[in-house]
């Protein structure tokens, strides 16, 4: 039993009393799903230590639900409903246009249940002669189903499944089994999604840790299991390798499970022309083993200089390194405040102040608080009376706290690339960061156009999420970057990059081509709606370094003071 699990089946109870036209346990549903799927441990430590109530978003009512299922693996309010409506509405959320709403409509009508039976309606465009939909609906519904399907693989989101890992290596750490535990492959190298999860160990004695292995928590089935590499499936639907290896070959294999596979093709290449043999065991010269205990001794070994595991894509890593020109990238640490941050007053879940403490207990020196303005409704967003109220409770905020909060907002790209806040609120604010989030089936062109104009108007200092992708959902807006980020450039606006696990937006391959862009400054968010969200910008300074960038790049390293003087 996963987080994710039971955060699904809230997220369908929510679905279904939307359906049913109940009016506020909906959103209340939805609410607990979210804390429970964004929780660094298992929920079940929490019902354990009888402190459900505590999180976020949960009350006694969904309380029950959630020990109900942890109890019993099922929901009697789920069931209950399940019967009237056996919709697979975990599929269908992440189909653009069909909430729940209208799924039920197609159930209703045509008996369309899950992603097959909506497949072969449109095949047969039975769809467009329902009410509410037509031809036009039908063709943006195949779309949308086909763009769902092609993104549908079994990786999920970094950032909601990385503490799960991480949790599970630091138990084996504490088991005297092993000698050192590290994660390794895509997990390593911070990819925004990941398929499965690499381990690698050093043990004295494999069997016992093997066994010990395959019985820990969350293990469902145990695929392979032998004294040197093991594979288990795990309760939120990944698998999981642990390989044991010698201590003298730690580094080597630490190198060729953490490199993607073209990295790891021109290391060999690079042993092959020194006359020498590389592999997980390490480098051979001959039967002779010369490197290998550390990943260190391998890349110097080759004559290189050693790569940070973020950057180690094929991305022109190994050249630099060959010349000694690889970037020194920005370190976690070295992030001093979160420039995009939601509270209750539009659609997060939190207080200003809550907020604030959370992110100051996390080391955060000052945040932006961007909620959004009043053209996104579904957000609740704010007209400019509401945000001078916040901006007046800011200053009395900012007069006696140790983190210090900048007034922002989130500010909608009207359709026409137009601000839906006057220049004089604008000017009233300290960092402003214009968002597209409706109107997106524009072409490549006039979607572009639009956001140029945005950047043109000399009103805003960052761009959120640039692409709007969801992952799994959505794919990325069709912009013509190299516009974008010439605007950019003459303009000093910043490009935001959105550490939301199902954003990661900038995505790192972009943040790259921007840089080398040149004269271009970014923006690290975490988008947090509710307290644990705020662990995002860690996600967020990922992206940074998979995509080259240095401190001076980022301005998140800059102080509170300096970064007014910058908006100036």
């Amino acid at each position: 039993m996963s987080n994710q699990e039971i955060a699904e089946r809230l997220y369908d109870i929510a679905d279904m009393l939307e359906i049913e036209g109940v009016q506020w346990e909906p959103r209340a549903y939805r609410t607990a799903a979210m804390t429970i799927l964004t929780l660094n441990t298992d929920v079940t430590v929490f019902y354990n230590e009888g402190r459900l109530t505590e999180l976020e978003g949960i009350g006694k009512s969904i309380s029950k639900s959630i020990e109900e299922y942890i109890k019993t693996g099922e929901i009697s309010k789920y069931e209950k409903l399940k019967k009237k409506y056996p919709i697979d509405f975990e599929s269908f959320r992440k189909v653009r246009g069909l909430g729940p709403k209208r799924a039920y409509l197609l159930y209703k009508k045509l008996g369309i249940k899950d992603t097959h039976s909506l497949a072969y309606a449109i095949e047969k465009h039975k769809i467009m002669s329902l009410e509410g939909f037509g031809e036009k609906s039908e063709k943006e519904l195949a779309k949308n189903l086909d763009t769902f399907l092609k993104l549908k693989e079994n990786r999920k989101p970094l950032g909601y499944v990385i503490d799960y890992i991480e949790n599970l290596v630091t138990s084996l750490r504490k088991n005297k089994l092993f000698e050192r535990v590290e994660l390794a492959g895509s997990t390593r190298r911070m990819r925004d999604t990941v398929g499965d999860f690499d381990i690698l160990a050093v043990s004295s004695n494999p069997e016992d840790a093997m066994e010990l292995f395959s019985k820990m928590k969350g293990v469902t089935n145990i695929v392979v299991k032998g004294p040197t590499k093991t594979t288990v499936d795990l309760d939120i639907g990944l698998s999981c390798d642990i390989r044991i290896v010698k201590m003298a070959s730690f580094g080597s294999a630490m190198q060729y499970f953490t490199g993607n596979k073209d990295h790891n093709i021109k290391l060999r290449k690079i042993a092959i022309s020194k006359g020498l043999k590389l592999n997980e065991y390490g480098i051979f010269r001959g039967t002779k083993k010369i490197a290998g205990q550390t990943e260190e001794g391998v890349y110097k070994t080759l004559g290189l200089d050693m790569m940070q595991p973020e950057l180690r894509e094929n991305m022109g890593e190994v050249e630099a390194s060959q010349h000694h020109k690889l970037p020194k990238i920005v370190e976690y640490n070295e992030i001093l405040g979160d420039l995009h941050t939601h509270t209750r007053d539009s659609d997060g879940a939190n207080s200003l102040e809550d907020l604030a403490e959370y992110a100051h207990n996390l080391g955060r020196r000052y945040i932006a608080l961007t909620n959004h303005s009043a053209g996104l409704k579904i957000a609740n967003g704010l007209d400019e009376e509401r945000f001078r109220a916040i901006n007046k409770k800011i200053d009395s905020f900012n007069s006696k706290s140790e983190i210090m909060v900048l007034k922002g907002v989130e500010l909608e790209i009207l359709k026409d690339g137009s601000l839906d806040l006057s220049n004089k609120i604008l000017s009233e604010m300290d960092f402003v960061i214009g968002a597209i989030h409706q109107n997106l089936k524009m072409s490549p062109s006039d979607l572009t156009g639009r956001l140029i104009k945005a950047i043109n108007s000399g009103r805003i200092n960052a761009i959120a999420h640039p692409t709007d992708r969801m992952i799994g959902e959505r794919e990325a807006l069709p912009l013509n970057f190299d516009k974008v980020f010439d605007a950019c450039e003459k303009n000093n606006v910043l490009i935001e990059i959105n550490g939301f696990p199902n954003r990661s937006d900038l995505p790192f391959d972009l943040v790259k081509r921007a840089k080398e862009h040149g004269g271009i400054k970014f923006s690290l968010g975490s988008d947090a709606h509710r307290l644990e969200h705020l662990k995002f910008i860690r996600l967020s300074t990922a992206i940074a370094r998979r995509g080259w960038l240095t401190s001076k790049d980022v301005v998140n390293t800059i102080s509170y003071k300096d970064l007014l003087k910058l908006r100036r």
